[in-house]
């Protein structure tokens, strides 16, 4: 009886890797549901292997939890001041790898991992820290995923939390603010910026083909965000998220289909466009000035507020919570 379970054994552990039966585009696809540097190792299972990863359709980077231990062990134990500084003002070529710093080395991880894609890649997310934003790397990861026609992009700096040990203010400042020209902002579908200080220059592109755009958490200005609006003529969803330096909104889009807007103090609100359906206010204080829809298809509006944080509430003239049907009844469609 022992021998014909060994046998069994010995059986189940000499048959084929069914995994490895599998197509190629079904791997990537799997692949693809991985962190990139999980996915990247596959590629020493075997020689089939070694190139799945390139093919699929979506990358998705941390740069924090990239050459885990070191990266932990370095920025526990350096300031944040001084990797700010080797970052803006680097001393060596990238081209001396064994010189630079875990940050630096992470960054070019990222950077070698989008160059040596095949593709198609259809979306990537990169959360990265605010030494990329100084040194210029996060806008450079932008360009290369236009030069790769990639269509739905993920940008976020992770909170910037140790601002308060940085007393050159313009270590900080450069630590997270990112400085775009207008077609590497609007050429991908769809896109996402997330805590940003957010510069953007040069609105002379009349090819972009933005159409998805969520902000959240960005320190941006009412007359840049306008002018962002005015120029991308394709756009037909907009969600903007906890940007409190943006307290006069103001939406004139003819295209722009949806729109919402929440945890947000503003002054002025206006949206103006001959094709939005559906608008959502969600945790919006708007006490000082006034709201205005100038919205002939609205069809759907959303009203509510966040019953966990009493800081969040819907108001409207003099703290007065409104719904829905206040609203309906008060800035229906003109």
């Amino acid at each position: 009886m022992k021998k014909i379970k060994l046998k069994e054994v010995r059986s189940i552990e000499e048959d084929e890797d069914l995994i490895s039966k599998l197509p190629d585009v079904l791997l990537s696809s799997i692949i693809s549901l991985l962190p990139v540097v999980e996915g990247v190792r596959t590629s020493v299972l075997s020689r089939r292997w070694e190139k799945v990863w390139k093919y699929s359709s979506h990358l998705n980077f941390d740069q924090r939890k990239m050459l885990m231990p070191l990266m932990k062990e370095y920025i526990d134990t350096s300031e944040p001041a001084t990797r700010l500084q080797m970052a803006l003002y680097p001393k060596i070529s990238v081209d001396d790898e064994k010189y630079l710093d875990t940050i630096a080395q992470a960054a070019m991880l990222i950077t070698s991992i989008i160059d040596n894609h095949i593709g198609p890649l259809k979306s990537c997310s990169i959360r990265h820290i605010v030494e990329s934003c100084a040194n210029g790397d996060a806008t450079g990861w932008m360009r290369k995923l236009l030069a790769k026609e990639v269509t739905e992009v993920s940008m976020e700096l992770e909170p910037f939390d140790y601002c308060h040990l940085i007393s050159e203010r313009v270590f900080m400042e450069v630590g997270w603010t990112l400085n775009l020209p207008f077609e590497v902002f609007s050429n991908f579908k769809i896109l996402k910026l997330k805590n940003y200080k957010f510069k953007i220059t040069d609105f002379s592109n009349p090819s972009q083909i933005l159409q998805t755009l969520t902000l959240s958490n960005l320190d941006i200005k009412s007359k840049t965000f306008q002018e962002i609006i005015s120029h991308c003529s394709s756009l037909e969803n907009l969600i903007i998220e906890n940007c409190d330096s943006l307290v006069n909104v103001k939406v004139d889009s003819s295209s722009l289909k949806y729109f919402k807007i929440c945890d947000m103090l503003v002054q002025n609100f206006l949206i103006s466009s001959i094709s939005v359906e559906i608008i959502e206010i969600d945790s919006i204080n708007c006490n000082i000035g006034e709201i205005i829809f100038e919205t002939p298809k609205l069809r759907v509006l959303h009203a509510y507020r966040d019953l966990k944080n009493p800081r969040n509430f819907v108001s409207l003239y003099g703290n007065k919570l409104l719904g829905t049907r206040n609203i309906n009844s008060r800035f229906s469609a003109s």
